[in-house]
């Protein structure tokens, strides 16, 4: 009888315990073999899930650990300089396979809670540097659900197979949302379900692990998307590559087929889901972060307020406003400031005539023509 799962704040425990032993075992997340037939190679079932030859070719020889179910470096479209990050990035399987698309002027950065994937990710990096000539990868210790990353630091998210095992699957939303960059967007591939599953497998740590157990219906995917601010949002459900999972004769998911009502098949509960969303450069209805903090910034020079231009100078440095747009914004807000000035200036001189007192102005060390502390 497979182990059940005591609680939910559990999750994390299993999933670190049952990775941590898979990296150390150097195997795919079975761990076993020779059960239903045996085990089809990673290679294979990279090929099967639209991996290249080329791609493969110059990986580390232990990245490629069997974990996938998709490809989102192949959703992800990837170009030359862009920062990617990759959620739960295990080996470092999708990393090295990004670093390759963004190239020398990009970076391809991979995060993972397991230090026995982290270690075994950082001893690969010699070996791909050795064969591309490229040195853009970096792994960092981290919980997805909260990405020891920037604001606004990221061109494109990918994550393969990890999402699911997640305990806090909105989370993991919000954090995507932030980091990315205005504009920027995120390619994941992941299990979800089209119908619930019998309780027996909600309740089985196997099928956690085998990433089945954690996945969640298409449509709580969607509003965790929509809540997390994304606006646009692209499904590619490939239910046809759990027929051929099946087929792999994995020991894990042979574990998993048998807990299902006879007759049944893994393929009537879950799918392969391709998800693409872009952030949004500002949310609907609302300014973005950046245009505030400009806005901002030019209202406190034209108000004469130091606390408040202090503040937001601060702010739009840490999230990454340029210096250019910022004496962008101050131009404009001394431009509101003197304009405003002169119109007061004009409007009290129409009232009252010239021959205002000194102390009326406003700033007696520069004087206006005709204000009346000109002396004249």
């Amino acid at each position: 009888m497979t182990e059940k799962i005591k609680k939910t704040d559990d999750i994390h425990n299993y999933v670190l315990d049952a990775y941590s032993k898979i990296a150390v075992a150097n195997t795919s997340c079975c761990g076993a073999k020779n059960c239903c037939g045996g085990v089809e190679s990673p290679e294979k079932l990279a090929s099967e899930l639209g991996y290249t030859e080329a791609e493969l070719a110059s990986l580390p020889d232990d990245a490629n650990m069997g974990l996938s179910c998709g490809n989102p470096t192949a959703l992800a479209a990837l170009k030359p300089g862009e920062v990617v990050l990759d959620l739960g990035s295990g080996g470092g399987f999708d990393v090295f396979i990004a670093a390759e698309k963004v190239g020398l002027t990009g970076k391809s950065i991979g995060v993972d809670m397991t230090h026995e994937m982290l270690e075994k990710a950082r001893k690969n990096i010699g070996q791909f540097t050795q064969r591309t000539g490229l040195n853009n990868v970096e792994f960092l210790l981290g919980e997805i659900e909260h990405l020891p990353v920037a604001d606004n630091s990221v061109d494109v998210v990918i994550s393969n197979c990890v999402v699911n095992l997640s305990p806090h699957k909105a989370q993991v939303w919000k954090e995507i949302f932030r980091v990315l960059k205005p504009g920027g967007r995120a390619a994941i591939s992941d299990l979800a379900l089209m119908e619930p599953l019998p309780t027996n497998i909600v309740e089985s740590v196997t099928a956690l692990v085998g990433c089945v157990s954690g996945a969640v219906l298409i449509t709580d995917t969607e509003t965790m998307i929509k809540d997390a601010g994304f606006t646009e949002l692209k499904l590619d459900n490939k239910s046809k590559l759990i027929d051929k999972m099946e087929q792999w004769n994995d020991p894990l998911y042979c574990s998993i087929i048998e807990m299902l009502p006879k007759g049944e098949k893994l393929s009537s509960y879950i799918t392969s889901m391709g998800i693409s969303v872009v952030k949004p450069c500002c949310r609907q209805g609302t300014l973005d972060e950046i245009t505030q903090e400009l806005i901002a910034i030019g209202a406190s020079i034209t108000a004469h307020c130091q606390p408040c231009f202090t503040y937001h100078l601060s702010k739009a440095r840490e999230i990454g406003i340029s210096n250019s747009d910022i004496k962008a914004a101050v131009a404009v807000g001394e431009s509101l400031q003197r304009g405003a000035t002169a119109a007061m200036h004009k409007h009290v001189r129409e009232s009252l005539g010239n021959g205002i007192p000194a102390s009326f102005c406003c700033r007696p060390e520069e004087p206006e023509s005709g204000c009346g502390c000109n002396g004249k």
